[in-house]
C-alpha cells in the first residue's frame, strides 16, 4: 500500500511498507561524510598550528588548537546529520513524529561515527604506533630513567663509576624512583636510603648533599607526574564536552535537514 504525501507543492509517494523503518543506510553515509569532514578540518587545522606555532610552544596555541578541535569534530557532525536527515525520506508522520525520526537518525550518526573514529585511531595506533615512537617510547620507564641519570651525575671532581657497575646502579636508582612514587608504597623512607646510598656512591658528595638531590629529583618527579595528570584530566573533561555538543549537533543537523527537505524556515515557532 502506498501513501501521497502532500508538501507546498510538491506530492511524494511514500510506501506503508518502509515508512517506519530505520534507514541505516542514511547513518552510514552520514557517518562516513562526518568522519571525513572531521578529518579533513583537523589535518588543515594541524597544518597550520604546527607551521605558526613559536618554538617552545605556548599556552594559546594549545587553547586555539583544542577550540579547532571542538570546531571540526562539530562541523563534521552537523554535515553528517544534515546528510542523514536529508536521506531519509518522507514518511506518513506528524510533523512531531518526523522530528523524533529525524533526531534518532541524527543521534546514531553521532554514535556511528564516535565507534568509526575509534576503531581507526585503534588500527593506526596498532599498526603504526611503534614506527612512529621508535622502540623506547616516552614512559613511566623512561621517565624514571631520566631522573637516575639526573641523580647520580657526579657533584663537582669525583672520579665516576664505568662499566657495568655504574649501568646496573642506574637501574637500580630508576626501579626505586618508580617503586617510590607507586601510590600506596609504604616503604618511602626505605627507598631514600638506598637512593641516598647510590648517589653517594656514584656522585659523590656527603650525606647531607646526597639527601638534597634525591629530595630535589623526587620533588621534580611528584611535579612532573602531577601535571601530566592534571593533563589527563583536562583532556578527559574536554573530549567529553566535545562528544556531548557534537551529539547535539548532529541531531539538530538532522531534523533541520527534514525542516529543509520541507521548505520550512529556522525558528524556534512551533512546527506542530
Amino acid at each position: 500500500m502506498t501513501t501521497t504525501v502532500l508538501s507546498d507543492d510538491t506530492a511524494t509517494i511514500v510506501s506503508d511498507e518502509t515508512a517506519n523503518r530505520f534507514n541505516w543506510g542514511a547513518v552510514f553515509a552520514g557517518a562516513a561524510v562526518a568522519i571525513a569532514t572531521a578529518f579533513f578540518l583537523t589535518i588543515l587545522g594541524a597544518g597550520f598550528g604546527l607551521t605558526l606555532m613559536p618554538r617552545g610552544g605556548s599556552a594559546t596555541f594549545l587553547t586555539l588548537g583544542a577550540i579547532w578541535v571542538l570546531a571540526s569534530q562539530a562541523f563534521g557532525f552537523a554535515a553528517g546529520g544534515h546528510v542523514t536527515g536529508r536521506l531519509i525520506g518522507q514518511a506518513v508522520e506528524t510533523k512531531k513524529e518526523e522530528e523524533i525520526r529525524a533526531g534518532a537518525h541524527g543521534l546514531v550518526v553521532w554514535a556511528v561515527t564516535v565507534a568509526g573514529s575509534l576503531a581507526l585511531l585503534t588500527i593506526v595506533a596498532a599498526g603504526g604506533g611503534t614506527r612512529l615512537h621508535g622502540d623506547t617510547p616516552r614512559s613511566e620507564s623512561s621517565i624514571s630513567a631520566y631522573w637516575a641519570d639526573i641523580l647520580l651525575h657526579p657533584m663537582g671532581p669525583h672520579e665516576t663509576m664505568r662499566g657495568e657497575d655504574l649501568a646496573q646502579d642506574k637501574l637500580e636508582a630508576a626501579r626505586v624512583l618508580a617503586a617510590d612514587l607507586h601510590p600506596g608504597n609504604g616503604a618511602h623512607s626505605y627507598n631514600s636510603d638506598d637512593l641516598i646510598r647510590l648517589t653517594m656512591k656514584d656522585a659523590g658528595g656527603s650525606y647531607a648533599q646526597a639527601e638534597s638531590r634525591v629530595a630535589y629529583v623526587l620533588g621534580e618527579m611528584r611535579r612532573e607526574l602531577d601535571m601530566t595528570r592534571k593533563a589527563a584530566g583536562f583532556a578527559a573533561l574536554w573530549t567529553a564536552f566535545a562528544l556531548l555538543f557534537g551529539a547535539v549537533v548532529a541531531v539538530a543537523a538532522a531534523i533541520s535537514a527534514r525542516w529543509e527537505d520541507d521548505k520550512i524556515g529556522f525558528s524556534m515557532k512551533r512546527r506542530y
